[in-house]
């Protein structure tokens, strides 16, 4: 049995931490992330069960707790020890019961001082295996992660052992090794930080979150046109598009964007499941007499820029905006966030009201952002737009999102000599 070993915290991780404080503590559980993964037929429950406890063993992130004996958390990683898997009987055989049983599971906040940093059952219908349902706190996982998990999950299923695993507190400690780097990301936001929109910092509003989501695949060729034409990423064409319906949303010309940056460039930490998102901020100007696609080719210099900084120590960026005197020190604290989640999870149905029209989802959270463009890629392109009724009220963030893949379509098809003339009027019923 491997000893105990303690050290730093990643900069996600330390992220994660932070953000978190400013929610107060009746409002943790918006940290547990939920994942829903189907169990192929002639899959036992002990095999399932198996699987995930050697992923457990094999991922330090899922058995490690965390202490502030100081200023600075402490990542503490346990010894690895077989624990009880439950099972829980559904009503009915489909991922949508699956799923309504996680999020009962995630309504409670996970303990990250006790441990683990994870709940899990496997979900059975008369007996039978279908699903393998967690709730793991974002100082464990991100959506990455959570991909990197899922995987692997199937790959034991499967009877293959995954590749070792790079460890969280590894890197951490590479990270605070490179003081250069670290010098490097705070002078970045110091620099930039005064440009940021104050409305769009603060994050307290406590009315309800929905989200609106539509899949389009006239949309994805579009974006993936502009992308090709411009050479600028997918990710930046519909950050830009999103910019643009927002702004004559609210009928202003410049917004503060918090862009998740996902952190998974490369290298040896590619594959780490731990939490190395962290928030890199980008100020959009939206003057209307610009033209689209220099408006498309700025953002995207702009947001490569932020996300190239998107790696950083939130508590050393702290002291530097004090003594800079910035007038928000808050490196957390953001209302307005974009997020490109890569590939969606499964397609929608052919019959799907995604395809056709406006999606709805209602949610009991009344903390986080009060805006969330969320994004990712199939065969269409899912768009969805979160916000509480205090920011976007009534039907406005399914016009916004359907907008948004009209301001995409528009764009790609016809020749526009300003944005003013690029019109976002929407091409499904809403």
């Amino acid at each position: 049995m491997s000893a105990t070993r303690s050290g730093p915290v990643t900069f996600g991780q330390l992220s994660v931490i932070r953000s978190l404080a400013v929610h107060g503590p009746e409002r943790q559980a918006v940290a547990n992330l939920v994942s829903v993964w189907e169990v192929p037929p002639g899959i036992g429950t002990a095999a399932v069960m198996d699987a995930w406890l050697r992923l457990v063993e094999a991922h330090e992130s899922l058995r490690t707790t965390y202490d502030s004996p100081g200023e600075r958390p402490v990542q503490i990683v346990h010894p690895f020890r077989p624990s009880r898997i439950p099972t829980v009987e559904l009503a009915e055989d489909t991922s949508a019961a699956a799923q309504r049983a996680t999020a009962e599971w995630a309504r409670e906040p996970i303990s990250i001082d006790t441990g683990p940093p994870w709940r899990a059952f496997v979900a059975e219908h008369q007996g039978d295996p279908l699903w393998f349902c967690t709730v793991i706190h974002h100082v464990a996982a991100d959506n990455g992660a959570l991909r990197i998990l899922e995987a692997q999950f199937h790959e034991l299923l499967a009877g293959r052992a995954p590749a070792a695993a790079d460890q969280p507190l590894d890197m951490a400690l590479a990270q605070l090794a490179d003081p250069a780097r670290i010098r490097q990301g705070v002078a970045h936001w110091t620099e930039v930080w005064d440009r940021l929109v104050p409305s769009d910092r603060d994050p307290t509003d406590t009315s309800e979150r929905r989200r609106a989501s539509l899949y389009s695949t006239a949309a994805l060729a579009s974006a993936r046109e502009l992308s090709q034409r411009l050479r600028i990423s997918v990710q930046s064409v519909l950050l830009a598009i999103g910019a643009l319906a927002l702004s004559r949303l609210e009928g202003r010309e410049q917004l503060t964007f918090a862009l998740m940056a996902a952190n998974r460039l490369g290298g040896p930490w590619a594959s780490v499941v731990g939490s190395l998102n962290q928030y890199a901020p980008v100020t959009v100007t939206v003057d209307e007499r610009t033209h689209p696609l220099k408006f498309l080719q700025d953002l995207y210099v702009q947001s490569l820029t932020a996300y190239l900084n998107g790696c950083y120590d939130v508590d050393v960026l702290k002291r530097s905006l004090r003594e800079a005197g910035c007038r928000d020190e808050d490196p957390t604290a953001f209302a307005k966030h974009f997020n490109f989640l890569g590939e969606v999870d499964a397609e929608p149905e052919p019959r799907s009201l995604l395809r056709t029209g406006v999606e709805w989802r209602g949610s009991a959270q009344r903390s986080g952002p009060n805006f969330h463009l969320a994004t990712a890629v199939g065969t269409g392109l899912l768009i969805g737009v979160g916000a509480s009724r205090h920011c976007l009220a009534d039907d406005a963030p399914a016009l916004l999102a359907a907008s948004i893949e009209a301001g995409i379509v528009n764009l790609a098809e016809g020749a526009h000599d300003s944005l003013r003339n690029l019109r976002l009027d929407p091409i499904r019923a809403v």
